[in-house]
């Protein structure tokens, strides 16, 4: 039998290419620290699975591609076999290759010497034994921190994100095992999900609980000769929410930073808050739209469902792409406002 290319999973490991899996299930999240996977092939006796293709271990380094589009990037962390006389099969569990980030410490070699640097310079120093790049999406803040302080024991991720709230920076991932840096960026339109058309399954929640009429950051800057008392120690960020009640969000920042920084903290707590009003899930046919282009996280779709309330553009933060036998092939969306995704519908870099 020959199957459709547009619904094949490859897995590459140690040069090898495995495609026969009984289950797939790849879930790529643009906005957060890594993506995850699960391969699996089931086999009733007597149908043998070719042991001596699968001698897969956790740590080695995958590529996986759905319809030959690059997907993920990173190592296999479980490793399940078992057989009985009835059955035996293989599952393989994995994440992307920036996973470390967040549980690995900072090297004692590095927990000093970073005063004066940006995030994007911070972030390559801290992720260069690791063999993890960054690559920068949008127009990323890069104003120096005056001091920057790593405690012993904190996690690269830890601190990363500490500092990267100071500038507005969404941290992400990529399907190349890259660290993403989320700077404003123009929301353009990939594609149309419409219900009766292409979306075959769909639910969502709008809700309003974290959403406020005005948003404060407090700080205080490191004192010196040209900055101090009252002018260090009174910093306010603020931001207008979207509530139409008086709610209010009074947030201490948690480094010491220049004014502009205080500003931008006060900017993304916008985006959690803000960002997080609607969440809608959307199942569709198939890792292909119409024409052969691939849905994927961090693209922006029309989304137009009366029996959602949607007829508006979202973003995609994670997509989950799976595939098993009796449920086909399916892909489905985690879409969002654009603001979560630090992206605007109108703005141009």
């Amino acid at each position: 039998m020959t199957m459709n290319p547009d619904e094949i999973a490859t897995l590459e490991v140690n040069g090898k290419v495995y495609t026969d899996w009984t289950s797939v299930v790849v879930e790529v999240r643009w906005v957060d620290w890594f993506p995850t996977f699960m391969f699996e092939n089931t086999e009733e006796s007597p149908v043998p699975i070719n042991w001596s293709d699968l001698q897969f271990l956790p740590g080695d380094v995958v590529k996986i591609s759905l319809a030959n589009v690059p997907s993920v990037f990173g190592y296999i962390t479980e490793r399940h076999a078992g057989y009985s006389d009835q059955e035996h099969g293989i599952k393989l569990i994995g994440t992307g290759r920036t996973s470390d980030l967040t549980n690995s410490t900072v090297p004692l070699d590095k927990l000093g010497n970073h005063d004066g640097k940006t995030w994007p310079q911070l972030a390559k120093d801290l992720m260069a034994h690791l063999g993890i790049g960054l690559t920068l999406k949008g127009k990323v803040d890069t104003e120096p921190f005056e001091q920057i302080q790593v405690q012993p024991g904190e996690t690269i991720a830890t601190i990363l994100e500490r500092y990267a709230r100071m500038r507005k920076i969404v941290i992400g991932s990529n399907e190349y095992g890259d660290l993403l840096a989320i700077g404003n960026h123009s929301a353009e339109q990939s594609g149309i999900l419409a219900e009766g058309v292409n979306i075959r399954a769909a639910n969502c929640v709008i809700r309003d609980d974290m959403v406020y009429r005005r948003i404060y950051t407090m700080g205080q800057k490191q004192g010196n000769d040209d900055s101090n008392g009252d002018q260090a120690n009174k910093q306010i960020g603020q931001v207008i929410g979207s509530s139409n009640r008086n709610r209010f969000l009074v947030i201490p920042t948690e480094i010491a930073d220049s004014d502009a920084g205080v500003q931008k903290r006060a900017e993304m707590e916008y985006i959690f808050t803000e960002g997080a009003q609607i969440e809608a899930h959307v199942t569709v046919q198939g890792w292909l739209q119409d024409g052969g282009k691939p849905w994927r996280a961090g693209e922006y779709y029309w989304v137009r469902s009366p029996s959602l309330v949607l007829d508006r553009l979202l973003g995609c933060r994670t997509a989950v792409y799976r595939q098993h036998e009796g449920g086909g092939t399916t892909t489905t969306l985690e879409m969002v406002d654009p603001v979560h995704m630090n992206g605007k519908p109108d703005y141009r870099t």
